[in-house]
């Protein structure tokens, strides 16, 4: 008599069960994974396409998490409720939710800075003349006032990335750049910080969801 391991049938797809909110979690990783895009992009397509899979994920986490909560626990929908109508209140979360809205339709998720060169930035001494050519390369008249100060450089600055204002056509109205969030003033609106703000806010809901209703619950 022999008995062994039962095998797994080669190319077969493995049942597998999520565990309470465990669908609403992957699109949290999702966004995270969106943030950590847009802080190594190098080029502004990497960029937007972070900041879309940031909306998007985050407002996919919401729908996620509110459908799986209000199935399982009695007293959850009021719960969960309560937070979802300080959710469209909030400048940034209500931003965020029209922005995955112009991710939805295709349009340009971002705005950019005008690109702008500078000039010997931080430089001790004189620019008496540059020239800057079209392969970008320079030559430049700038002797330093001693000889432990860096060389002059020319720096290009392609432009940072701006949060748009949004424009609801079919609503008729108009989202400007958030500037607070939860009643307190934003420290930065720059996309990357304020994708994070959501991303920090959405998964302090879930942590607080487990710690109220938890999976025996």
């Amino acid at each position: 008599m022999v008995r062994r391991k039962i095998e797994i049938e080669s190319g077969s797809i493995v049942p597998r069960v999520h565990g309470l909110w465990g669908a609403a979690t992957e699109k949290l990783i999702e966004a995270r994974s969106g943030a950590v895009l847009m802080k190594s992009a190098h080029d502004r397509i990497e960029f937007e396409g972070g900041w879309s899979r940031v909306v998007d994920s985050l407002e996919e986490f919401w729908t996620r998490f509110f459908d799986e909560g209000k199935i399982k626990f009695s007293s959850f929908q009021p719960w969960a409720g309560a937070i979802d109508s300080k959710r469209k209140k909030d400048e940034l979360l209500l931003y965020l939710y029209q922005a995955r809205h112009q991710s939805q339709h295709g349009r340009f998720a971002l705005d950019w800075e005008e690109a702008h060169v500078q000039i010997a930035p931080g430089f001790g001494g004189y620019v008496r003349s540059v020239a800057i050519f079209p392969d970008l390369t320079f030559e430049m008249d700038a002797p330093r006032l001693h000889l432990s100060v860096p060389e002059a450089t020319v720096v290009f600055s392609p432009g940072r990335a701006r949060l748009p204002m949004i424009v609801n056509k079919k609503e008729r109205q108009v989202f400007q750049p958030p500037q607070h969030h939860a009643g307190e003033p934003l420290v930065s609106t720059s996309p990357i910080d304020v994708a994070c703000v959501a991303l920090e806010y959405y998964e302090q809901v879930l942590k607080n969801a487990f710690e109220k209703f938890g999976a025996g619950k």
